[in-house]
């Protein structure tokens, strides 16, 4: 059943009211629905509404609430992904898939590698609202409740300098590794807490410069294989996401 997001202020008792153009577009002109058809709605507080629609009007479609839910469709981990801007397709990828996955930031970064080039504030606002919209869709349609947010472009040297904030660090690397991320993250996985703020950073297509790996060491951070293949680099951000979940969700 198609999922819509509607803020707190538009749900009075048992009717709910949908105003956003886009939403009412969709539902009339997209999935064709009327009156007492079914939709579900999720509030800003991540509950979830099964309702059917009552009226509809040009600038909105009221709705009274069958059941109301707390919903539990979310990650139980908080990760922040930072990766190298690829290129458009794989970008958009990137973004959809790992918010498929769960995670609660996406950090666009600016590495040595990185073949996207950016030329001004205006483009990179326009990026990020193009992929903050695709991350929104995407919760849409997996049913999720908690939309990440994707961070602002970020250039490498200041990445590093944001390593503090987080509790546990991963370098994905193709070569050069110091041991598994398998192994990694079963060493650590004793310091394992609920709000445990965990950043995996993964590199553009043509991987990291040997002076970007010099600082990630000089850090103290370690160099991580994801294993025997060299993966695309969108593959790679989807592994090592995988590879936390499997390990880490409470």
């Amino acid at each position: 059943m198609p999922q819509f997001f509607v803020k707190s202020s538009n749900i009075q008792e048992n009717e709910v009211i949908i105003s956003e153009k886009e939403d009412i577009k969709h539902i009339l002109n997209v999935l064709r629905y009327k009156i007492n058809d079914e939709l579900m709605l999720v509030d800003d507080n991540e509950f979830v509404y099964k309702v059917t629609i009552t009226a509809i009007q040009k600038d909105r479609i009221t709705t009274k609430v069958i059941e109301k839910v707390k919903s539990h469709r979310k990650l139980g981990l908080n990760i922040t992904l930072a990766q190298s801007i690829l290129k458009a397709s794989a970008q958009d990828i990137l973004v959809q898939k790992s918010t498929d996955l769960g995670v609660k930031y996406i950090t666009p970064v600016i590495s040595r590698y990185t073949v996207v080039k950016l030329d001004n504030d205006k483009d990179k606002e326009q990026k990020i609202d193009r992929w903050q919209k695709i991350a929104f869709e995407s919760c849409k349609q997996c049913e999720r409740v908690d939309i990440p947010i994707i961070n602002k472009i970020t250039s490498f040297n200041e990445l590093l300098n944001s390593i503090n904030d987080y509790d546990l660090s991963i370098v994905c690397v193709e070569r050069n590794a110091e041991m598994s991320i398998k192994e990694f993250l079963r060493l650590n996985k004793s310091s394992m807490t609920k709000n445990l703020k965990i950043l995996a950073i993964v590199g553009p297509e043509g991987g990291w410069s040997d002076e970007e790996l010099n600082k990630f060491r000089e850090k103290g951070l370690k160099l991580l294989t994801l294993g025997n293949l060299i993966f695309r680099a969108e593959t790679a951000a989807l592994k090592v996401l995988s590879d936390i979940i499997y390990e880490y969700e409470l």
